[in-house]
């Protein structure tokens, strides 16, 4: 008898149809994943918003200050204890430890002896709970600088940013200073009139005003602890009408501008860090862009000068995409509010709606479905 097989023809039907019917799945399974990221994003603001309040707990009602300015510790370290990082917060000293290392330190242990070390080492230390699944940053970046004296360190990336401000859309260094030291930074780089400095802004998550006395000191823990000067009784907006933490993804190109192994090819960069870092000692607590974000720029605001190699600190449209909230989720990102809910805003919100969400004593009345 004879054997019959397919014909070419019939062959290369069986093909077409198996792969249309992989091109109808893949968008399906991709829908699938996305959502599932999301979900998951989702769920790491959650667990933020329910560590602030078990942080206002402890600390007198008070939500925790954006960073240690002039230190270099930040918000998501504070929060360490109430994630269950314990280990990871215990390692770290608080005060006048750098956060950087003037020259590349070789694999460097948390169990170090030397406070240094470990703070560099905890910079380092990615933290699932900070990261949104659907980023594509990878999770450590070495980031370098070329002030006097340098600093190289590996860093944990990130993709929450606490609420600074709903008015001010950059974080430019006040010509005057801030009050009531007025120290002042002149006409420099990064000098933008009419900034505030970020003890001075609206939203949650922002510091202590500066010290008087000799040579004006910085607002170290060791002067009234972690706690920022917001409480949860002064967001008079109401919490459930106000923005605490929200999403950022970082600029794309910082993979490339971390293998240049310095930063004055880029002197502003969109770049979000964890636990902490020498850049908020640098600029003494005005460059506040790696942890802190701004609701009076749109969600999603597109990355400016897409071909240049160069962005000054005071360009006002890089200064905005630096502070910007938004996400590789489609149509929006997700925030966790004062309240601890946890809400997806879209990028078609109104501009006057989303400013108004991130001030916490503006006074608005919010009418919106988000």
């Amino acid at each position: 008898m004879k054997r019959r097989g397919f014909t070419l023809i019939e062959l290369l039907v069986v093909i077409a149809i198996i792969a249309i019917l992989i091109g109808l799945l893949l968008p399906a399974v991709q829908k699938v994943r996305e959502a599932a990221a999301r979900m998951s994003c989702q769920n790491n603001l959650k667990q933020m918003g329910l560590a602030v309040h078990n942080f206002a707990n402890v600390h007198n009602d008070r939500v925790p200050m954006l960073g240690e300015a002039e230190e270099g510790a930040h918000w998501t370290a504070f929060l360490l204890p109430y994630i269950e990082q314990d280990p990871l917060f215990k390692a770290l000293s608080f005060g006048a430890v750098n956060w950087a290392a003037a020259t590349a330190v070789v694999n460097p242990q948390i169990t170090s002896s030397d406070p240094f070390i470990r703070h560099v080492a905890a910079s380092g230390t990615p933290i699932k709970t900070y990261r949104c699944p659907s980023t594509n940053i990878p999770e450590r970046l070495f980031d370098g600088s070329v002030e006097n004296p340098p600093w190289f360190a590996d860093r944990a990336t990130g993709n929450y940013l606490g609420v600074v401000t709903g008015l001010q859309p950059h974080d430019g260094k006040p010509a005057g200073g801030q009050t009531p030291c007025q120290l002042g930074w002149g006409v420099g780089a990064g000098v933008i009139p009419g900034a505030r400095h970020l003890s001075e802004l609206d939203g949650m998550f922002i510091v202590r005003p500066r010290l008087f006395g000799t040579g004006c000191s910085g607002t170290r823990l060791a002067n009234g602890g972690p706690g920022g000067p917001v409480t949860l009784l002064s967001v008079t907006d109401g919490l459930s009408n106000t923005l605490m933490i929200g999403e950022a993804e970082p600029d794309p190109l910082l993979p490339t501008y971390s293998s240049l192994g310095e930063s004055n090819r880029n002197a502003g960069k969109k770049d979000h860090y964890i636990i902490g870092g020498d850049d908020f000692d640098c600029w003494e607590g005005t460059d506040w862009s790696e942890m802190g974000g701004s609701t009076a720029v749109r969600i999603n605001y597109p990355r400016p000068h897409p071909t240049a190699t160069t962005w000054a600190d005071n360009d006002l449209n890089w200064a905005a995409y630096e502070v910007s909230f938004g996400s590789r989720h489609a149509g929006g990102a997700n925030f966790v509010m004062g309240d601890g809910s946890v809400r997806f805003i879209r990028d078609t919100i109104s501009p006057a709606a989303f400013s108004a969400l991130g001030t916490r004593a503006g006074g608005e009345v919010i009418n919106v479905d988000f």
